[in-house]
């Protein structure tokens, strides 16, 4: 991209020497390449975009109009939105998304009530507080699949940590399954999700805190302004817009979970951990069929945004 970009400067300029070169002898003729420049410039840029995003993007919805399965590679009909009602009418389509609803509604809140905990002290003096900030950016720092890896072992039934933790104090008698019981095993994602998402939330918030005048804090407590007074009239409101933007990131990333579901839970047990991800996950890799899995992906999409705009409706960045 450097060296297109490089070339049409070069050759713009050459172009402008000529053509000023032969300006005393004729009127210039031709071509504006002064305004055509900047187009050309931005040109490439606009075919990455367009073959590894917009062309993609066509495909699928093209593929989500006909019968597209990989048992039958010569056969596409066209099917129209047949592919969308047999997703939306299918069973596990309402059990995935109302386990999704679940997971995001506990982890999405988790996140940021973590994240905020964190920053509010990391924004502290305390001398401690740089050994936290290295210590709070290692989850974060962990590949997702590594991290779904190291809460398998430690939620282990036979010889997980937290069991062995457990027994030896004497608080259970028996390892405890977590992983392979409905509701612990959404805990345990949930509990996962917080823990690698949270640095990230922390990093957001302790950025927006930073960004907040001490003097208006100063004035605050000269005034008799308690802690959490300060916090709820002064704090929060000045964190709106941060907190819209990791509201609105951790929403997506909670949907779009996909990584520690594949290593921790396979989306079990009894689909129990099988979000909306995993089953579109399903419709392509498992069922061969993607129709549904574009489909699916659609529908996701067409989610998310509607979640996005009702953050943005509900919880303005800016004050009217």
């Amino acid at each position: 991209m450097v060296a297109i970009g490089l070339y049409l400067r070069v050759t713009w300029r050459l172009l402008m020497a000529a053509s000023h070169s032969s300006a005393i002898t004729r009127p210039a003729r031709g071509l504006n390449w002064e305004r055509i420049y900047p187009y050309l410039s931005i040109l490439p840029v606009f075919l990455v975009i367009a073959l590894f995003t917009v062309y993609p993007v066509i495909d699928a919805l093209w593929i989500s109009l006909h019968r597209y399965l990989l048992t039958q590679p010569s056969s596409h009909p066209f099917v129209g939105l047949k592919n969308f009602s047999e997703t939306i009418s299918s069973y596990y389509f309402t059990n995935s998304l109302i386990t999704t609803g679940i997971y995001a509604a506990f982890a999405v809140p988790g996140v940021i009530v973590f994240g905020l905990a964190v920053a509010l002290f990391l924004n502290t003096r305390v001398k401690t507080a740089g050994i936290v900030k290295i210590l709070i950016l290692l989850p974060w720092a962990i590949p997702a699949v590594t991290s779904g890896l190291l809460w398998k072992w430690l939620l282990n039934a036979d010889f997980g940590a937290l069991n062995g933790l457990l027994y030896s104090l004497g608080i259970i008698k028996n390892y405890i399954p977590f992983l392979a019981t409905p509701e612990l095993a959404k805990l345990s994602l949930i509990l996962a999700q917080i823990w690698k998402e949270g640095p990230l939330a922390a990093i957001f918030f302790l950025a927006g805190l930073q960004l907040i005048p001490r003097e208006i804090y100063e004035a605050a407590r000269i005034d008799g302004g308690g802690a959490w007074r300060i916090f709820q009239r002064i704090t929060l409101p000045l964190l709106r817009p941060t907190l819209l933007v990791v509201l609105i990131y951790e929403t997506m990333t909670a949907i779009l979970t996909f990584d520690i579901i594949v290593v921790m839970t396979g989306g079990g047990p009894a689909n129990s951990t099988a979000l909306i991800s995993w089953f579109a996950y399903s419709e392509i890799f498992t069922n061969l069929n993607l129709g549904h899995g574009s489909a699916l992906a659609f529908i996701i999409a067409l989610i998310t945004l509607a979640l996005i705009f009702l953050y943005l409706r509900v919880l303005p960045s800016e004050e009217a």
